[in-house]
């Protein structure tokens, strides 16, 4: 600071400033001095300054900058009220040293007007470097800060929101934000709104709504002065202190248990396995309570035996539980601030005891009575009976308190059979003991038995048997399941038995209760049997099925049946066959087939004669010529038989003189073929007769297939004759 321009006078306010700054007067004349550039990152910034209470009051700011060596100084300069009155313009300024502190509380008597208007900036002295902050003008007495909630602040869901309530014990009337943050994310301001005053006795309630989130959240409060215009009437207060909240919905637990067969003594040992899920926190909330699960906590909910006094039980998860073989629901359960949360279920089903133990039931008109073994003395039991497949809503159950010692070490149980016995169905009845019967998880279970209620021997009959043939002297014998067998343990056998009508022979065969069949041998062929069939239980024997009567026939074998069905269908396949040829040939010699004119080589031309072109030279050649009426010459059988032939004969028509030269000499050989044939196999038998024929309408060369065409078809079957040559 030597060789500054205005060093003495500086120090010497300086030192003016710490002498008086507690005094009745801190007015110190304003001495320029050296100083950096406001718009420097480092150096003091937010000044604040505001009224705490009635009487004191404080200026707080920040500052970013090297703090080793670092000295603030709070400066505040104001127009004195002896000097506004009389209009004068002198200032008193007052300076407060904080060291490195970055908060400066006076009250009235250090001499700073409240009343009037006030100019306050901080400098930071960092060796030979001054740094400065903006100056702020504010009228003390009506900027006040208020506190921030100081005591408990209560949290409570509702609807999907956090509320949040506490007290505060300054005038009402202000405004409140909030802020939160979340394992993952940043602070989020939030606004609360305005709050009324709702408190009793001088203090105020105030509150606040943020929503609700499945994390963890870390939520602080501040608040602020607000005047009856709406304007703020004071800068905004600390933050309070940090609010954890666990999540919404607690994340589920992967918890297994661990259950043991039943013991001798009627329990079951369960254990724990695995560890209660944890929770992610905010930094704030890493060593404060609320966000965090308190404990963990089994809730045990015994389903059975509902008569008793208390049905539920809470633990502490981890221990180890000894329960009965009755059905339970086990709920692992998180307490929070919130209270306790269910994060998993587990049903325990019911349990059977691994020997049969003998439950002795017994009817004496419409009482029904129950008799077990006696357990130690001073033990309550618990009985209960439901009819089986049943839902639990249908349980019944009484409580049973310890009598005096029975000297035959027994327990008895009488009840009317109306209304819950007597009907034909199946129960369950099981037997719970404890000598602590207000704890649900200290019972044990005595015995589990079955029993079927009404007149099992009619309802456990068989019904729809039936007979079926099996081998050469056996039948199977089938049957419905006995109503009795959806009894467990109560049907022990089927009876079945078999006799002859005759009296001659009779038999029993015992089936297991699982089995609906069984085979009878030994019978005999057309002996008339009646079969029938019973269920016994252990009490007493069922009552017989209605008889079922067969006669037992001898079986002809499949193969043989087979065999002669294959050998008639042989037989008729080789009859038809035979007679289908037979009938073949007969109608071949009955029928002999007419001659095919294509198939004969009578009728053949040579190659060129069927290719060759008719010249039609003159009107003579046109081929429509109109022939005159001729006859034709058919044999008939005659009366004699000197075979003669008749001596009438019809003029034949004489062929055309024009027709080819190669047609002629066909049709003469024709001829004397058939004349030679004639005269070689003489027919006494044959006359000659003349029927008239009309040929007309042909040309040259149909004309001579025409008539050698029914010249051969009417001289069958006797030799064929051809009238008089050309």
């Amino acid at each position: 600071m030597m060789g500054l321009p205005g060093t003495s006078k500086y120090i010497t306010f300086l030192l003016l400033c710490h002498l008086g700054g507690r005094g009745n007067s801190c007015c110190v004349e304003k001495t320029s001095y050296p100083d950096e550039a406001s718009g420097s990152s480092l150096g003091p910034r937010n000044l604040s300054c505001y009224r705490v209470s009635r009487t004191d009051y404080e200026c707080s700011w920040q500052y970013d900058g090297p703090e080793d060596n670092v000295a603030h100084f709070l400066w505040c300069c104001f127009v004195p009220p002896y000097y506004a009155h009389n209009n004068f313009s002198q200032k008193c300024c007052c300076c407060f040293s904080s060291g490195r502190s970055r908060t400066v509380q006076f009250w009235e008597q250090d001499g700073i007007s409240v009343l009037s208007k006030v100019n306050f900036w901080v400098e930071s002295r960092l060796g030979n470097r001054t740094m400065k902050s903006q100056e702020i003008s504010q009228y003390l007495y009506n900027w006040t800060k208020v506190t921030p909630p100081l005591g408990h602040i209560r949290v409570s869901q509702s609807q999907g929101q956090l509320r949040m309530d506490w007290n505060v014990s300054d005038e009402a009337g202000a405004e409140v934000q909030f802020r939160r943050r979340m394992p993952t994310t940043n602070w989020t301001l939030g606004d609360c709104g305005p709050q009324v005053n709702s408190g009793l006795h001088g203090s105020s309630s105030e509150s606040c709504l943020c929503p609700s989130e499945n994390k963890v959240q870390e939520i602080q409060i501040r608040r602020r002065r607000q005047l009856s215009s709406g304007a703020p009437g004071g800068p905004w207060s600390d933050w309070s202190v940090s609010v954890c909240v666990p999540p919404d919905v607690l994340p589920q637990a992967k918890i297994k248990f661990l259950v043991e067969p039943l013991n001798q003594g009627g329990r079951r040992r369960l254990t724990v396995q695995g560890q209660a899920p944890q929770l992610a926190v905010p930094g704030g909330c890493r060593n404060r309570p609320g966000a965090k699960v308190k404990k963990h906590l089994v809730l045990v909910r015994m389903l059975s035996c509902r008569c008793q006094a208390h049905t539920s039980k809470t633990v502490l998860l981890g221990k180890i539980l000894n329960l009965s073989g009755a059905a339970y629901d086990l709920d692992v359960l998180a307490e929070t601030r919130f209270g306790r949360s269910t994060i998993q279920k587990w049903p325990l089903p019911a349990q059977e005891l691994p020997e049969t133990r003998t439950l002795n039931v017994s009817l004496e008109g419409n009482m029904t009575s129950v008799q077990w073994a006696a357990q130690a003395p001073g033990t309550t039991y618990c009985l209960e009976w439901q009819p089986w497949g049943q839902h639990k809503n249908h349980t019944h159950c009484t409580l049973i308190a310890p009598a005096e010692e029975d000297p035959a070490e027994r327990v008895t149980h009488s009840w009317s059979s109306k209304p819950t016995l007597d009907q034909e169905e199946c129960y369950r009845i099981t037997v719970f003991a404890s000598k602590n019967p207000k704890n649900p998880i200290l019972w044990a279970t005595v015995l589990s038995s079955y029993y079927f209620g009404g007149n099992a021997s009619r309802v456990g009959t068989p019904r729809h048997v039936s007979v079926r043939n099996h081998t050469r002297n056996s039948v199977s014998v089938e049957w419905t399941a006995s109503q009795l067998s959806t009894c467990p343990g109560v049907l022990t056998q089927y009876v079945v038995r078999c006799e002859a009508e005759d009296g001659e022979w009779k038999s029993e065969w015992l089936v297991p209760p699982t089995k609906t069949q069984v085979t009878l041998g030994g019978l005999r062929s057309r002996v008339m049997y009646k079969v029938q069939v019973r269920a016994d239980t252990a009490r007493l024997p069922g009552a017989w099925s209605h008889p079922q009567r067969f006669s037992f026939e001898v079986q002809i074998s499949r193969l043989s049946i087979i065999f002669a069905s294959l050998g008639s269908f042989a037989s008729v396949l080789l009859v038809g066959s035979l007679g289908y040829i037979g009938l073949n040939r007969a109608a071949w010699h009955l029928c002999p087939p007419l001659p095919t004119p294509c198939g004969t080589t009578a009728v053949e031309f040579p190659g060129s004669q069927g290719k060759q072109a008719w010249q039609w030279r003159n009107p003579e050649d046109f081929p429509e010529v109109l022939y005159p009426r001729e006859a034709l010459v058919v044999e008939k059988p005659g009366d004699g038989d000197d075979g003669t032939e008749s001596s009438q004969a019809a003029p034949e028509r004489a062929l055309d003189t024009r027709r080819p030269l190669d047609t002629e000499r066909q049709v003469q050989r024709l001829s004397e073929a058939r004349r030679y044939q004639r005269e070689d196999y003489p027919r006494g038998d044959l006359a000659h007769v003349t029927l008239p024929l009309l040929l007309g309408d042909v040309t040259q060369e149909a004309s001579v297939l025409d008539y050698l065409w029914k010249t051969h078809k009417t001289s069958e079957p006797g030799p064929p004759t051809l009238g008089q040559e050309a």
